[in-house]
């Protein structure tokens, strides 16, 4: 039985950190089905291997299970915090890149070159971004269509509403767009400002959340520990209570994250002018 687990444990880790991992690693750029089976098979070597783990551990099936479903789940949480401090990065650096854009409005260039500006010397954190948007407007010719192609791939109200104006101040232009870049920056700071005031009060929400779902499950890993424990776990009773566990503990965690979430803006990824603006060029 021992073999077993350690070839299942074996497996676990080579689906996590096996040749296809790595190769995937190394192109994050590639297409989505591959991104996506790679990490279907970091998942599953996760959830293999700390069901292995527990159950060698504990002893416990039912345990062994939620403790599998819990590692294989960790990939995708994983993924989705990188992503959340990407986008915060990048948000962050909205102001400073706006400002560049109004100093260079303001001393006579145009948008696009404006553009280019902060592409070269902007927040290394924008300047693909603007870069993607000045190399679609020179083989386009069309900067109101480049900023609305690079919006797809951002996925973030902020980045709309910043180049929504772009657009609009393009399409419309005249003497105060310096001195509108230079107040819409002054806007996104105020607001990344009451974000993050707003993120620092709420933090203890999601430190409260998991320390009320850590806490009895390392009572049941500690009960499981004993022989009578773990033999009361093993019937079908004990399975039945902590599968309705289980249950409650994913229900009462996502009630507690959504009371401390900050509500998004609906995003709006089609930049367009009134009718009346248009014909009053």
């Amino acid at each position: 039985m021992r073999v077993f687990w350690a070839l299942l444990l074996g497996a676990g880790m080579l689906l996590t950190f096996g040749p296809h991992a790595a190769g995937g690693a190394r192109k994050l750029s590639g297409s989505t089905k591959h991104f996506d089976a790679r990490h279907l098979a970091i998942s599953l070597g996760a959830g293999v291997s700390g069901a292995a783990i527990a159950l060698v551990i504990v002893g416990v099936p039912m345990v062994a299970l939620l403790a599998g479903a819990l590692s294989g789940s960790a990939p995708t949480w994983v993924r989705k915090a990188s992503r959340n401090r990407l986008l915060e990065s990048t948000r962050s650096a909205w102001p400073e890149a706006i400002e560049m854009l109004a100093g260079a409005v303001r001393a006579g260039e145009t948008l696009v070159a404006a553009i280019s500006v902060v592409a070269n010397r902007g927040p290394e954190a924008l300047r693909p971004v603007f870069g993607a948007v000045v190399a679609d407007q020179r083989v386009s010719g069309d900067l109101q269509g480049a900023l609305n192609r690079v919006l797809i791939p951002l996925a973030d109200t902020t980045a709309d509403q910043v180049l929504a104006t772009l657009g609009l101040i393009h399409r419309v232009g005249g003497r105060e767009a310096g001195r509108v870049l230079r107040t819409f920056a002054g806007f996104l700071r105020d607001d990344l400002a009451l974000r993050r005031e707003v993120q620092a009060r709420q933090s203890w929400t999601k430190v409260a959340a998991r320390v009320a779902i850590a806490s009895p499950w390392l009572v049941v890993v500690l009960v499981s520990a004993r022989p009578e424990g773990r033999a009361a776990y093993s019937t079908g009773g004990g399975a039945v209570m902590l599968l309705v566990g289980a249950v409650v503990t994913i229900v009462g965690y996502r009630v507690m994250v959504m009371t401390g979430r900050i509500a998004e803006p609906r995003r709006n990824v089609n930049i367009s002018l009134p009718a009346d603006l248009s014909v009053a060029q």
